[in-house]
């Protein structure tokens, strides 16, 4: 294990998350709840209060967690220049369609709605295309990378 590698969380650590199947302490599962690859574990460790290296060793023998591909920005090597993210190519009228349709199959139905309340807020294309990047992020947070990378391509991401 390297500390000033990135990791995220795997199927199985999102499993783990919903079934608690492991008894894992308190500290550990705030691990396991937060940590993705925006930051090394290195960073983690100082974050999460109460977790140890050995802690970090622990959830990558149990699968729940794994090195990324992305270890550059967070092993401390030169970041490459920032780029702005990629906005959805749909136009207003597509976009809001699709926010508001997908909210609820994909976020069930008190944060789905929620979504939709949010969708109604935009006023303009920008703020939309700005919702629909943060959309991606919670499908992925709620149902994983499979189904957000769907919802990217329904986007045109």
């Amino acid at each position: 294990m390297m500390l000033d590698q990135a990791y995220t969380k795997t199927e199985q650590g999102r499993a783990e998350i919903k079934n608690r199947a492991l008894p894992l302490s308190r500290s550990l599962r705030n691990l396991l709840l937060v940590i993705d690859d925006s930051k090394s574990a290195q960073q983690w460790l100082g974050l999460v209060q109460g977790i140890t290296a050995a802690d970090i060793a622990f959830l990558i023998d149990q699968g729940l967690i794994a090195p990324t591909a992305r270890a550059g920005s967070a092993a401390g090597l030169a970041p490459a220049a920032p780029q702005a993210p990629a906005l959805p190519s749909l136009d207003y009228q597509a976009l809001y369609a699709y926010l508001t349709g997908a909210a609820r199959e994909h976020l069930g139905l008190i944060k789905g709605y929620r979504w939709v309340l949010d969708v109604e807020r935009c006023g303009d294309l920008p703020a939309l295309q700005q919702l629909a990047l943060r959309f991606v992020d919670e499908v992925r947070q709620a149902q994983g990378d499979a189904v957000a990378f769907k919802v990217r391509q329904s986007l045109g991401l």
